[in-house]
Protein backbone atom coordinates (compact mmCIF):
# COMPACT_ATOMS: atom_id res chain seq x y z
CA UNK A 1 0.00 0.00 0.00
CA UNK A 2 1.14 3.80 -1.12
CA UNK A 3 1.64 6.41 1.35
CA UNK A 4 -0.06 8.60 -0.46
CA UNK A 5 -1.95 8.88 -4.63
CA UNK A 6 -2.47 11.98 -6.27
CA UNK A 7 -4.94 11.00 -8.50
CA UNK A 8 -6.38 12.74 -11.60
CA UNK A 9 -3.98 15.52 -12.01
CA UNK A 10 -2.22 17.22 -15.03
CA UNK A 11 1.30 15.92 -14.66
CA UNK A 12 4.36 17.70 -16.03
CA UNK A 13 6.97 15.68 -14.76
CA UNK A 14 10.29 17.75 -14.86
CA UNK A 15 11.49 16.00 -17.67
CA UNK A 16 10.22 18.09 -20.50
CA UNK A 17 7.59 15.60 -21.49
CA UNK A 18 4.26 16.81 -22.62
CA UNK A 19 1.79 17.26 -19.64
CA UNK A 20 -0.68 13.75 -19.32
CA UNK A 21 -3.40 13.16 -17.17
CA UNK A 22 -2.65 10.39 -14.57
CA UNK A 23 -1.52 9.28 -11.11
CA UNK A 24 1.15 9.81 -8.61
CA UNK A 25 2.07 7.52 -5.95
CA UNK A 26 4.27 8.49 -2.62
CA UNK A 27 5.58 6.01 -0.45
CA UNK A 28 8.43 6.18 2.14
CA UNK A 29 9.09 9.76 0.89
CA UNK A 30 10.27 9.32 -2.67
CA UNK A 31 7.76 8.74 -6.12
CA UNK A 32 6.50 5.10 -5.96
CA UNK A 33 4.90 4.83 -9.34
CA UNK A 34 3.10 7.40 -12.11
CA UNK A 35 0.21 6.32 -14.64
CA UNK A 36 -3.35 4.72 -13.56
CA UNK A 37 -4.57 2.18 -11.73
CA UNK A 38 -1.75 2.60 -8.92
CA UNK A 39 -3.13 0.86 -6.17
CA UNK A 40 -4.34 1.84 -2.64
CA UNK A 41 -3.06 3.97 -0.97
CA UNK A 42 -3.02 5.37 3.09
CA UNK A 43 -3.91 8.30 1.66
CA UNK A 44 -5.93 9.17 -1.85
CA UNK A 45 -5.70 13.10 -3.21
CA UNK A 46 -8.38 14.22 -5.42
CA UNK A 47 -6.65 16.20 -8.48
CA UNK A 48 -8.77 16.75 -11.01
CA UNK A 49 -8.64 20.01 -12.92
CA UNK A 50 -5.28 20.92 -10.72
CA UNK A 51 -1.72 21.11 -11.97
CA UNK A 52 1.40 18.22 -11.07
CA UNK A 53 4.92 18.62 -10.66
CA UNK A 54 7.90 18.58 -8.42
CA UNK A 55 8.78 21.16 -5.87
CA UNK A 56 11.01 23.68 -7.32
CA UNK A 57 14.40 24.27 -6.75
CA UNK A 58 15.89 27.43 -6.02
CA UNK A 59 19.37 27.77 -7.14
CA UNK A 60 20.60 31.02 -6.07
CA UNK A 61 19.81 32.39 -1.97
CA UNK A 62 20.67 33.83 0.94
CA UNK A 63 19.31 31.98 3.33
CA UNK A 64 22.72 31.63 5.54
CA UNK A 65 21.45 33.40 8.78
CA UNK A 66 18.30 32.29 8.22
CA UNK A 67 18.08 28.89 7.89
CA UNK A 68 19.68 29.31 11.68
CA UNK A 69 16.21 30.51 12.79
CA UNK A 70 13.15 30.07 10.06
CA UNK A 71 11.96 26.29 10.32
CA UNK A 72 9.75 27.21 7.98
CA UNK A 73 12.22 28.84 5.08
CA UNK A 74 9.56 32.03 3.98
CA UNK A 75 8.72 33.21 1.85
CA UNK A 76 10.38 30.28 -0.25
CA UNK A 77 7.73 28.11 1.69
CA UNK A 78 4.58 29.72 0.10
CA UNK A 79 6.48 29.56 -3.55
CA UNK A 80 6.38 25.87 -3.64
CA UNK A 81 9.95 25.58 -3.41
CA UNK A 82 11.10 22.26 -1.76
CA UNK A 83 15.32 22.56 -1.98
CA UNK A 84 17.05 25.94 -1.61
CA UNK A 85 21.21 26.59 -2.65
CA UNK A 86 22.50 29.14 -0.14
CA UNK A 87 26.02 29.67 -0.06
CA UNK A 88 26.29 32.34 -3.03
CA UNK A 89 28.47 35.10 -3.86
CA UNK A 90 31.34 34.29 -1.69
CA UNK A 91 29.76 35.29 1.63
CA UNK A 92 28.62 32.24 4.45
CA UNK A 93 29.66 31.79 7.79
CA UNK A 94 31.82 28.86 7.65
CA UNK A 95 34.75 28.19 8.17
CA UNK A 96 35.05 30.51 10.80
CA UNK A 97 37.23 31.13 14.13
CA UNK A 98 35.47 32.41 17.01
CA UNK A 99 37.54 35.74 16.43
CA UNK A 100 35.91 36.48 12.99
CA UNK A 101 32.12 35.90 13.81
CA UNK A 102 31.79 39.94 14.10
CA UNK A 103 33.49 40.29 11.07
CA UNK A 104 31.81 38.04 8.85
CA UNK A 105 28.63 39.15 10.29
CA UNK A 106 29.68 42.81 8.89
CA UNK A 107 30.27 40.66 5.64
CA UNK A 108 27.26 39.21 4.94
CA UNK A 109 25.42 42.36 6.38
CA UNK A 110 27.22 44.93 3.84
CA UNK A 111 26.81 42.33 0.79
CA UNK A 112 23.36 40.99 1.25
CA UNK A 113 21.90 43.47 3.07
CA UNK A 114 20.56 41.22 6.04
CA UNK A 115 20.57 43.03 9.16
CA UNK A 116 23.49 42.84 11.07
CA UNK A 117 20.96 42.34 14.87
CA UNK A 118 19.78 39.43 13.11
CA UNK A 119 22.29 37.74 12.38
CA UNK A 120 23.94 38.30 16.22
CA UNK A 121 20.48 37.50 17.70
CA UNK A 122 19.83 34.07 15.34
CA UNK A 123 22.84 32.78 14.16
CA UNK A 124 23.76 29.86 17.44
CA UNK A 125 27.66 29.53 15.74
CA UNK A 126 29.08 26.40 17.35
CA UNK A 127 31.25 25.32 14.68
CA UNK A 128 34.73 25.96 12.76
CA UNK A 129 35.40 23.86 9.83
CA UNK A 130 32.11 23.74 7.30
CA UNK A 131 31.61 20.22 8.26
CA UNK A 132 30.90 20.67 11.93
CA UNK A 133 28.73 24.30 9.97
CA UNK A 134 26.41 20.87 8.33
CA UNK A 135 26.60 18.86 11.34
CA UNK A 136 24.81 21.63 13.49
CA UNK A 137 22.62 22.54 11.15
CA UNK A 138 21.86 19.41 10.72
CA UNK A 139 20.45 19.03 13.88
CA UNK A 140 17.98 21.79 13.42
CA UNK A 141 14.25 20.92 12.29
CA UNK A 142 12.80 22.22 9.11
CA UNK A 143 10.34 22.46 6.06
CA UNK A 144 12.68 22.82 3.41
CA UNK A 145 16.05 21.00 2.35
CA UNK A 146 19.10 23.14 2.29
CA UNK A 147 22.01 22.69 0.62
CA UNK A 148 25.08 25.22 0.64
CA UNK A 149 28.45 25.91 -0.87
CA UNK A 150 31.85 26.67 0.92
CA UNK A 151 32.63 30.56 -0.04
CA UNK A 152 35.58 32.57 -1.21
CA UNK A 153 35.40 35.26 2.14
CA UNK A 154 34.99 32.99 4.26
CA UNK A 155 37.48 30.80 3.60
CA UNK A 156 40.37 33.46 2.31
CA UNK A 157 39.79 35.31 5.97
CA UNK A 158 40.13 31.56 8.29
CA UNK A 159 43.51 31.02 6.42
CA UNK A 160 45.02 34.52 5.51
CA UNK A 161 43.77 36.82 8.51
CA UNK A 162 43.30 40.32 8.39
CA UNK A 163 45.65 39.94 4.84
CA UNK A 164 42.59 37.74 2.98
CA UNK A 165 40.03 40.01 4.68
CA UNK A 166 41.72 43.25 2.85
CA UNK A 167 41.95 41.53 -0.17
CA UNK A 168 45.87 41.42 -0.32
CA UNK A 169 47.75 38.94 -3.05
CA UNK A 170 47.30 35.02 -1.68
CA UNK A 171 50.76 33.19 -2.34
CA UNK A 172 51.32 29.85 -2.93
CA UNK A 173 51.04 28.76 0.41
CA UNK A 174 48.09 30.47 0.96
CA UNK A 175 46.14 28.96 -2.06
CA UNK A 176 47.42 25.44 -1.14
CA UNK A 177 45.93 25.54 2.54
CA UNK A 178 42.65 27.42 0.97
CA UNK A 179 42.37 24.48 -1.65
CA UNK A 180 42.91 21.88 0.80
CA UNK A 181 40.29 23.31 3.24
CA UNK A 182 37.44 23.82 -0.28
CA UNK A 183 38.51 20.08 -1.13
CA UNK A 184 37.66 19.17 2.34
CA UNK A 185 34.39 21.02 2.83
CA UNK A 186 32.59 19.09 -0.79
CA UNK A 187 33.64 15.94 0.72
CA UNK A 188 32.02 17.06 3.43
CA UNK A 189 28.94 17.95 1.57
CA UNK A 190 29.35 21.40 0.11
CA UNK A 191 27.75 21.68 -3.12
CA UNK A 192 30.41 23.82 -4.47
CA UNK A 193 32.93 26.62 -4.16
CA UNK A 194 31.60 30.23 -4.61
CA UNK A 195 33.24 33.84 -4.94
CA UNK A 196 32.53 37.14 -5.95
CA UNK A 197 34.59 39.75 -8.21
CA UNK A 198 32.35 42.27 -8.66
CA UNK A 199 32.73 45.93 -6.65
CA UNK A 200 29.90 46.19 -5.90
CA UNK A 201 30.08 43.74 -3.35
CA UNK A 202 30.95 45.38 -0.15
CA UNK A 203 31.54 44.65 3.43
CA UNK A 204 30.09 47.52 5.66
CA UNK A 205 33.41 49.03 6.23
CA UNK A 206 33.57 49.37 2.77
CA UNK A 207 36.31 46.87 1.71
CA UNK A 208 35.20 44.33 -1.42
CA UNK A 209 34.94 40.59 -0.38
CA UNK A 210 37.64 38.83 -0.18
CA UNK A 211 38.30 37.46 -3.39
CA UNK A 212 37.33 40.09 -5.73
CA UNK A 213 40.74 40.26 -6.57
CA UNK A 214 41.55 37.61 -6.75
CA UNK A 215 44.51 36.42 -9.68
CA UNK A 216 43.69 33.43 -11.97
CA UNK A 217 45.82 31.01 -10.31
CA UNK A 218 43.75 31.33 -6.85
CA UNK A 219 40.75 30.74 -8.94
CA UNK A 220 42.50 28.10 -10.65
CA UNK A 221 43.52 26.22 -7.08
CA UNK A 222 39.93 26.48 -5.92
CA UNK A 223 38.13 24.80 -9.08
CA UNK A 224 41.05 21.86 -8.98
CA UNK A 225 40.03 21.67 -5.46
CA UNK A 226 36.52 21.33 -6.40
CA UNK A 227 37.11 19.00 -9.26
CA UNK A 228 39.47 16.57 -7.53
CA UNK A 229 36.24 15.56 -5.43
CA UNK A 230 34.40 14.53 -8.82
CA UNK A 231 31.38 16.76 -7.18
CA UNK A 232 30.76 20.35 -7.37
CA UNK A 233 30.79 23.78 -8.97
CA UNK A 234 32.41 27.00 -8.85
CA UNK A 235 29.88 29.99 -8.81
CA UNK A 236 31.07 33.37 -9.61
CA UNK A 237 29.95 36.61 -9.67
CA UNK A 238 31.67 38.71 -12.47
CA UNK A 239 33.45 41.87 -12.51
CA UNK A 240 31.14 44.22 -14.50
CA UNK A 241 27.62 42.51 -13.29
CA UNK A 242 26.90 45.06 -11.08
CA UNK A 243 27.22 47.41 -14.10
CA UNK A 244 30.22 49.67 -12.50
CA UNK A 245 32.28 48.76 -15.48
CA UNK A 246 32.88 46.83 -19.40
CA UNK A 247 35.14 44.06 -18.35
CA UNK A 248 32.45 41.41 -18.10
CA UNK A 249 33.33 39.63 -21.42
CA UNK A 250 36.63 39.41 -20.62
CA UNK A 251 35.82 38.11 -16.81
CA UNK A 252 33.83 35.59 -18.35
CA UNK A 253 36.43 34.57 -20.95
CA UNK A 254 38.55 33.76 -18.27
CA UNK A 255 36.38 31.51 -16.46
CA UNK A 256 35.81 29.40 -19.53
CA UNK A 257 39.90 28.82 -19.53
CA UNK A 258 39.79 28.22 -16.66
CA UNK A 259 36.43 25.75 -16.96
CA UNK A 260 38.56 24.49 -19.53
CA UNK A 261 42.16 23.60 -18.25
CA UNK A 262 40.04 22.37 -14.71
CA UNK A 263 37.27 20.24 -16.08
CA UNK A 264 35.26 22.26 -12.93
CA UNK A 265 31.72 23.14 -13.87
CA UNK A 266 31.43 26.97 -13.82
CA UNK A 267 27.83 29.24 -13.39
CA UNK A 268 27.69 32.85 -12.96
CA UNK A 269 24.28 35.25 -12.15
CA UNK A 270 23.92 36.93 -15.48
CA UNK A 271 21.68 39.65 -16.43
CA UNK A 272 21.38 42.89 -18.91
CA UNK A 273 22.42 45.82 -17.14
CA UNK A 274 21.27 49.62 -17.83
CA UNK A 275 25.16 51.01 -18.12
CA UNK A 276 25.89 48.00 -21.09
CA UNK A 277 22.42 47.03 -22.30
CA UNK A 278 23.88 45.41 -25.42
CA UNK A 279 26.57 43.34 -23.63
CA UNK A 280 24.64 40.24 -22.65
CA UNK A 281 24.53 39.27 -26.47
CA UNK A 282 28.24 38.74 -26.97
CA UNK A 283 28.46 37.42 -23.44
CA UNK A 284 25.76 34.86 -24.32
CA UNK A 285 27.43 33.84 -27.51
CA UNK A 286 30.76 33.26 -25.94
CA UNK A 287 29.74 31.43 -23.85
CA UNK A 288 27.35 29.09 -26.52
CA UNK A 289 30.52 28.94 -28.45
CA UNK A 290 32.61 27.39 -25.30
CA UNK A 291 29.59 25.32 -24.70
CA UNK A 292 29.76 23.62 -28.01
CA UNK A 293 33.56 22.47 -27.28
CA UNK A 294 32.69 21.15 -24.25
CA UNK A 295 33.64 23.64 -21.70
CA UNK A 296 30.97 23.39 -18.62
CA UNK A 297 29.82 26.88 -17.82
CA UNK A 298 26.43 27.63 -17.20
CA UNK A 299 25.01 31.45 -17.05
CA UNK A 300 22.31 31.53 -14.51
CA UNK A 301 19.46 34.03 -15.24
CA UNK A 302 16.44 35.66 -13.89
CA UNK A 303 12.56 35.29 -14.97
CA UNK A 304 11.52 39.03 -14.12
CA UNK A 305 13.59 42.26 -13.89
CA UNK A 306 15.49 42.60 -10.87
CA UNK A 307 13.58 45.50 -9.07
CA UNK A 308 14.65 47.52 -6.30
CA UNK A 309 11.44 48.49 -4.09
CA UNK A 310 11.17 51.70 -2.95
CA UNK A 311 8.18 52.34 -0.32
CA UNK A 312 7.83 54.88 3.04
CA UNK A 313 7.96 51.05 5.02
CA UNK A 314 11.03 50.48 3.95
CA UNK A 315 14.16 51.66 1.44
CA UNK A 316 13.27 54.98 0.25
CA UNK A 317 14.64 57.87 -1.79
CA UNK A 318 14.14 60.32 1.40
CA UNK A 319 15.52 58.07 4.41
CA UNK A 320 18.93 59.71 4.08
CA UNK A 321 18.30 63.29 4.51
CA UNK A 322 18.80 64.87 7.71
CA UNK A 323 15.14 66.09 8.23
CA UNK A 324 13.80 62.27 7.35
CA UNK A 325 15.65 61.09 10.34
CA UNK A 326 13.45 61.81 13.32
CA UNK A 327 10.77 60.29 12.09
CA UNK A 328 12.48 56.70 11.42
CA UNK A 329 11.80 56.12 15.05
CA UNK A 330 7.73 56.67 15.23
CA UNK A 331 5.25 54.24 14.36
CA UNK A 332 4.13 53.92 10.62
CA UNK A 333 0.70 55.80 11.13
CA UNK A 334 3.02 58.75 12.78
CA UNK A 335 5.14 58.61 10.05
CA UNK A 336 2.50 58.92 8.06
CA UNK A 337 0.78 62.09 9.55
CA UNK A 338 3.84 63.11 9.69
CA UNK A 339 4.93 63.06 5.97
CA UNK A 340 1.55 64.52 4.92
CA UNK A 341 2.44 68.13 6.35
CA UNK A 342 3.11 70.51 3.30
CA UNK A 343 6.01 72.09 4.89
CA UNK A 344 8.05 68.69 5.85
CA UNK A 345 6.59 67.56 2.26
CA UNK A 346 8.75 70.87 0.68
CA UNK A 347 11.57 70.20 3.16
CA UNK A 348 12.02 67.12 1.91
CA UNK A 349 11.76 67.30 -2.10
CA UNK A 350 14.40 69.96 -2.13
CA UNK A 351 16.73 69.06 0.75
CA UNK A 352 20.23 67.70 -0.39
CA UNK A 353 21.30 64.19 0.81
CA UNK A 354 25.12 64.91 2.43
CA UNK A 355 25.88 61.13 1.96
CA UNK A 356 28.30 60.25 -1.00
CA UNK A 357 27.56 56.39 -0.82
CA UNK A 358 26.00 53.30 -1.33
CA UNK A 359 21.98 54.29 -2.33
CA UNK A 360 22.27 57.64 -2.06
CA UNK A 361 24.46 58.03 -4.36
CA UNK A 362 21.45 56.21 -6.84
CA UNK A 363 19.00 58.81 -5.50
CA UNK A 364 21.48 62.02 -6.50
CA UNK A 365 21.69 60.15 -10.16
CA UNK A 366 18.72 61.78 -11.92
CA UNK A 367 18.63 58.97 -14.25
CA UNK A 368 17.07 56.69 -11.83
CA UNK A 369 13.67 58.53 -12.73
CA UNK A 370 13.47 56.70 -15.49
CA UNK A 371 13.66 53.42 -14.71
CA UNK A 372 11.50 53.71 -11.47
CA UNK A 373 7.85 52.83 -11.70
CA UNK A 374 5.02 52.55 -9.90
CA UNK A 375 3.64 49.00 -9.18
CA UNK A 376 0.18 49.53 -9.34
CA UNK A 377 -2.59 46.77 -8.31
CA UNK A 378 -2.66 44.40 -9.65
CA UNK A 379 1.12 44.42 -9.56
CA UNK A 380 3.28 44.74 -12.85
CA UNK A 381 6.87 44.05 -13.30
CA UNK A 382 6.69 44.83 -17.09
CA UNK A 383 5.42 48.48 -16.92
CA UNK A 384 5.17 50.83 -19.82
CA UNK A 385 7.95 52.99 -20.37
CA UNK A 386 5.43 55.80 -20.66
CA UNK A 387 4.58 55.19 -17.12
CA UNK A 388 8.09 55.68 -15.69
CA UNK A 389 8.43 58.68 -12.92
CA UNK A 390 10.53 60.95 -15.24
CA UNK A 391 7.72 60.58 -17.86
CA UNK A 392 5.02 61.27 -15.13
CA UNK A 393 7.03 64.03 -13.52
CA UNK A 394 7.48 65.62 -17.58
CA UNK A 395 4.31 65.44 -18.18
CA UNK A 396 3.04 67.16 -15.20
CA UNK A 397 6.02 69.53 -14.84
CA UNK A 398 7.21 68.55 -11.51
CA UNK A 399 10.09 67.54 -9.75
CA UNK A 400 10.52 63.66 -10.06
CA UNK A 401 11.04 63.46 -6.16
CA UNK A 402 7.62 65.50 -5.97
CA UNK A 403 6.12 62.81 -7.96
CA UNK A 404 8.40 59.56 -6.25
CA UNK A 405 6.83 61.48 -2.71
CA UNK A 406 3.06 61.28 -3.47
CA UNK A 407 3.26 58.11 -5.06
CA UNK A 408 4.52 56.20 -1.93
CA UNK A 409 2.08 58.34 0.43
CA UNK A 410 -0.40 56.35 -1.30
CA UNK A 411 -2.26 53.10 0.13
CA UNK A 412 -1.12 54.72 3.46
CA UNK A 413 2.09 54.68 3.05
CA UNK A 414 2.25 51.15 1.87
CA UNK A 415 2.41 51.82 -1.73
CA UNK A 416 5.97 50.65 -3.89
CA UNK A 417 7.51 52.11 -6.67
CA UNK A 418 9.90 49.30 -8.45
CA UNK A 419 13.18 50.63 -9.60
CA UNK A 420 14.22 48.10 -12.69
CA UNK A 421 18.21 47.76 -11.54
CA UNK A 422 18.93 45.16 -14.07
CA UNK A 423 17.03 43.23 -17.33
CA UNK A 424 14.75 46.15 -18.08
CA UNK A 425 17.13 48.63 -19.69
CA UNK A 426 15.14 48.30 -22.93
CA UNK A 427 11.94 49.35 -21.00
CA UNK A 428 10.86 45.80 -21.76
CA UNK A 429 11.87 42.38 -20.85
CA UNK A 430 12.66 40.66 -24.07
CA UNK A 431 16.21 40.04 -23.16
CA UNK A 432 15.16 38.05 -19.96
CA UNK A 433 12.80 35.92 -22.27
CA UNK A 434 15.72 35.50 -24.90
CA UNK A 435 18.04 34.55 -21.99
CA UNK A 436 15.76 32.26 -19.91
CA UNK A 437 15.15 29.76 -23.40
CA UNK A 438 18.54 29.75 -24.24
CA UNK A 439 19.49 25.71 -24.04
CA UNK A 440 22.86 26.66 -21.98
CA UNK A 441 20.96 28.64 -19.17
CA UNK A 442 19.28 27.73 -16.31
CA UNK A 443 17.07 29.54 -14.14
CA UNK A 444 17.60 31.15 -10.73
CA UNK A 445 18.19 34.47 -9.01
CA UNK A 446 15.81 34.94 -6.29
CA UNK A 447 18.18 35.94 -4.02
CA UNK A 448 15.88 34.62 -1.31
CA UNK A 449 16.73 35.90 2.25
CA UNK A 450 19.07 39.14 0.76
CA UNK A 451 18.21 42.17 0.70
CA UNK A 452 15.04 42.40 2.97
CA UNK A 453 14.27 46.19 2.95
CA UNK A 454 14.61 46.54 -0.83
CA UNK A 455 14.14 43.53 -3.34
CA UNK A 456 11.25 40.23 -2.81
CA UNK A 457 11.99 37.98 -5.41
CA UNK A 458 11.58 34.74 -3.79
CA UNK A 459 8.72 33.80 -5.49
CA UNK A 460 10.50 33.95 -8.98
CA UNK A 461 9.35 30.35 -9.13
CA UNK A 462 5.30 31.51 -9.51
CA UNK A 463 6.11 34.54 -11.53
CA UNK A 464 7.79 32.34 -14.24
CA UNK A 465 4.93 30.19 -14.29
CA UNK A 466 2.23 32.65 -14.53
CA UNK A 467 3.49 35.74 -16.09
CA UNK A 468 5.56 33.72 -18.76
CA UNK A 469 3.42 30.38 -19.29
CA UNK A 470 -0.18 30.94 -18.18
CA UNK A 471 -1.14 34.60 -18.51
CA UNK A 472 0.15 35.15 -22.27
CA UNK A 473 -2.52 35.00 -24.78
CA UNK A 474 -2.70 32.05 -27.37
CA UNK A 475 -0.59 32.79 -29.95
CA UNK A 476 1.18 35.51 -28.00
CA UNK A 477 5.36 34.63 -30.00
CA UNK A 478 6.72 35.31 -26.04
CA UNK A 479 4.35 32.23 -24.32
CA UNK A 480 6.54 29.76 -22.83
CA UNK A 481 5.59 25.99 -22.89
CA UNK A 482 4.61 24.63 -19.74
CA UNK A 483 6.61 22.29 -19.69
CA UNK A 484 9.73 23.70 -20.91
CA UNK A 485 8.86 25.76 -17.85
CA UNK A 486 8.65 23.28 -15.47
CA UNK A 487 12.18 21.79 -16.19
CA UNK A 488 13.96 24.88 -15.71
CA UNK A 489 12.28 25.65 -12.03
CA UNK A 490 13.15 21.52 -11.23
CA UNK A 491 15.75 19.48 -13.24
CA UNK A 492 17.73 22.02 -14.75
CA UNK A 493 18.16 23.71 -11.50
CA UNK A 494 19.11 20.55 -9.20
CA UNK A 495 21.37 19.12 -12.08
CA UNK A 496 23.42 22.03 -11.87
CA UNK A 497 24.40 21.06 -7.92
CA UNK A 498 24.44 17.44 -9.33
CA UNK A 499 21.24 17.04 -7.56
CA UNK A 500 20.12 13.96 -9.32
CA UNK A 501 17.49 12.19 -7.03
CA UNK A 502 15.13 15.29 -7.51
CA UNK A 503 13.69 17.70 -9.80
CA UNK A 504 11.63 14.69 -11.96
CA UNK A 505 8.57 13.07 -11.33
CA UNK A 506 10.06 9.65 -12.05
CA UNK A 507 9.98 6.22 -10.31
CA UNK A 508 12.53 6.42 -7.38
CA UNK A 509 12.64 10.24 -7.36
CA UNK A 510 12.46 11.84 -3.63
CA UNK A 511 8.91 12.75 -3.44
CA UNK A 512 9.23 16.97 -3.68
CA UNK A 513 5.81 17.81 -5.20
CA UNK A 514 3.47 20.40 -6.01
CA UNK A 515 -0.30 20.74 -6.29
CA UNK A 516 -1.36 23.49 -7.98
CA UNK A 517 -4.14 25.29 -8.60
CA UNK A 518 -2.78 26.70 -11.74
CA UNK A 519 -6.17 28.85 -12.75
CA UNK A 520 -5.59 30.89 -9.88
CA UNK A 521 -2.10 30.82 -9.04
CA UNK A 522 -0.90 34.09 -7.84
CA UNK A 523 1.50 36.31 -6.06
CA UNK A 524 0.78 38.86 -3.20
CA UNK A 525 0.94 42.42 -3.17
CA UNK A 526 4.46 42.92 -1.23
CA UNK A 527 4.62 43.91 2.49
CA UNK A 528 6.97 44.86 5.31
CA UNK A 529 7.20 42.55 8.39
CA UNK A 530 9.01 42.40 11.45
CA UNK A 531 9.77 38.74 12.39
CA UNK A 532 13.95 38.87 11.78
CA UNK A 533 15.11 38.32 15.12
CA UNK A 534 15.94 41.23 17.12
CA UNK A 535 12.51 42.30 15.52
CA UNK A 536 14.40 43.52 12.19
CA UNK A 537 11.88 43.88 9.06
CA UNK A 538 11.63 42.39 6.13
CA UNK A 539 9.89 42.43 3.10
CA UNK A 540 7.40 39.80 2.25
CA UNK A 541 5.35 38.17 -0.85
CA UNK A 542 3.14 35.04 -0.38
CA UNK A 543 1.59 33.04 -2.96
CA UNK A 544 -2.08 31.80 -3.61
CA UNK A 545 -2.38 28.56 -5.42
CA UNK A 546 -0.34 26.28 -4.16
CA UNK A 547 -2.91 23.38 -2.67
CA UNK A 548 -0.31 21.10 -1.50
CA UNK A 549 3.58 21.06 -1.40
CA UNK A 550 5.18 17.84 -0.64
CA UNK A 551 9.19 17.67 1.04
CA UNK A 552 9.85 13.85 1.31
CA UNK A 553 6.82 12.71 0.83
CA UNK A 554 5.48 14.89 3.70
CA UNK A 555 3.02 17.65 3.08
CA UNK A 556 4.52 21.16 4.60
CA UNK A 557 1.97 23.73 3.29
CA UNK A 558 -1.55 23.81 2.29
CA UNK A 559 -3.25 26.52 0.29
CA UNK A 560 -0.58 29.28 2.32
CA UNK A 561 -1.19 27.01 5.77
CA UNK A 562 2.05 25.30 7.36
CA UNK A 563 0.90 22.16 8.38
CA UNK A 564 3.37 21.76 10.72
CA UNK A 565 5.82 18.95 8.93
CA UNK A 566 9.43 19.67 9.51
CA UNK A 567 10.67 16.88 7.04
CA UNK A 568 13.67 19.07 5.99
CA UNK A 569 17.35 18.12 5.23
CA UNK A 570 20.87 19.22 4.87
CA UNK A 571 21.69 18.37 1.00
CA UNK A 572 24.90 17.48 0.66
CA UNK A 573 27.04 16.65 -2.15
CA UNK A 574 27.57 13.14 -3.79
Amino acid sequence: MHDVVIRGGSIVDGTGKPAFTGDLALAAGRIAAVGKDLGSAKKTIDADGLLVTPAWVDAHTHYDGQVAWDEQMTPSLWHGVSTVVMGNCGVGFAPATPDRHDWLIGLMEGVEDIPGPSLRAGLPWGWQSFSEYLDVLDTMPRTLDVGGMITHGAVRAFVMGERGAKNEPATEEDIARMATIVKEAVLAGALGFSTSRTLAHTANDGEPVPGTFAKAEELIGMAKAVRSTGRGILEVVPRGAGGENAELLQEVEMFIRIARSTGCPFTFPFVQTNTYPEQWREVMATCTAAVKSGVPIVPMVFARPVCVLFSFQGENPFEYLPSFQPLKKLAHDEKMAALRNPALRQKLVTETDPHTTGMSLLYQNEKVWERTYPMGRPLSYEPDSTQSIAALAAREKRDPREVVYDLMLEQNGRSFLMYAAFGYADGNADCLRELICDPITVLGGSDAGAHVRQIIDAGMPTYALTHWVRDKAAGDPSRLPLEFMVKKLTHDSARLFGMTDRGTLEPGAKADVNVIDYANLSVSHPEMIYDLPAGMPRLMQTASGYEKTFVSGEVVQENGTDTGARPGRIVRSA
